[in-house]
């Protein structure tokens, strides 16, 4: 009889949820400072994070062979932070993370063609029921705005569906090394080569913050590095494609914050959308046949 893999799908959620706190915060943060400023900080508060947790692990330094490819990793993690982040400061937050999770489709698409995974029909009926679930969020937030005629930001639209994509590989890349590798090397290496990556254009968007801000900053990069633990681990112990459906449940946790910090209280649609994807992300949690982990490398 099939049961709940809840080891790793728990500590999934726990992840999805302290990165979902992230971005309630990064949206915060993004009426007074630019996409790249607040990816750099977010890199570089959350590297220092990472270093303190590599040094309390006592863990060993990583030969270049571990270095490489999380390098090229931290390419397509940093055009996620952009895309992603400038869709949170261009639209509506349950918009944003509406569109953003079309990421478990591509994670399940991207792990039967780079990993070799072969995911079941719950899988699907999963997806189909997070997928819906996306669209009754979607029409529920759009639809009031399309009878006022105000217009949608199509550029946002397009970035949230790039980050989607992106981040989609980014989590496909992270199983095929989760395995592998050190939960402290393979956080902290993502939050440095990711920092690196992004400090030309934060330094060229720079505008001072304030004392509060800075607190901001901080929090954003503790739990970003927090919530990518939580990932690393899941995903060094359960396939992308079952935990990538958990992404659905981001929703959940958006509501309970918007609830608990803005008084926000949901409407019917986003009652009735969350419904689907809670139902997905528990179809998908349910255990599969064991199958042989693929000794793949992705990435030079």
């Amino acid at each position: 009889m099939a049961r709940f893999q809840s080891g790793p799908a728990l500590m999934a959620v726990a992840g999805i949820g302290l990165l979902s706190v992230m971005d309630g915060l990064i949206k915060y943060v993004a009426g007074a400072h630019g996409i790249g400023q607040i990816a750099l900080l977010r890199y570089l508060f959350g590297a220092l994070a990472a270093f303190a947790v590599f040094r309390a692990m006592r863990t060993a330094l990583p030969t270049m062979a571990i270095v490489r490819p999380h390098a090229w990793r931290s390419v397509v993690v940093a055009m996620t932070a952009l895309f992603f982040f400038y869709s949170l400061a261009v639209l509506p937050l349950a918009v944003a993370l509406a569109l953003s999770f079309t990421s478990p489709i591509f994670i399940a698409l991207f792990a039967a063609a780079l990993l070799g995974e072969r995911p079941g029909r719950a899988i699907f009926i999963a997806l189909t029921l997070g997928f819906v679930g996306v669209l009754v969020v979607l029409w529920s937030e759009l639809e009031p705005s399309a009878a006022t005629g105000e217009g949608a930001n199509a550029l946002g639209l397009a970035a949230a569906i790039a980050s989607a994509i992106t981040y989609a590989l980014a989590m496909v890349t992270l199983k095929s090394r989760a395995a592998r590798d050190p939960l402290p090397t393979i956080v902290l290496l993502q939050n440095v080569f990711a920092g690196l990556l992004l400090a030309p254009l934060g330094i060229a968007q720079w505008t001072a913050p304030s004392a509060a801000e800075l607190v901001v900053f901080l929090a954003i990069g503790l739990l970003g590095t927090a919530g990518h633990l939580c990932m690393a681990w899941a995903y060094g112990r359960a396939d992308a494609s079952r935990l990538g459906v958990l992404e659905y449940t981001a929703f959940v946790w958006a509501v309970g914050i918007g609830l608990a910090a803005f008084g926000e209280i949901p409407s019917p649609g986003t009652l009735l959308g969350a419904a689907f994807i809670v139902g997905g992300a528990l179809i998908a949690s349910r255990r599969a046949p064991a199958v042989p982990e693929p000794d793949v490398e992705i990435g030079p």
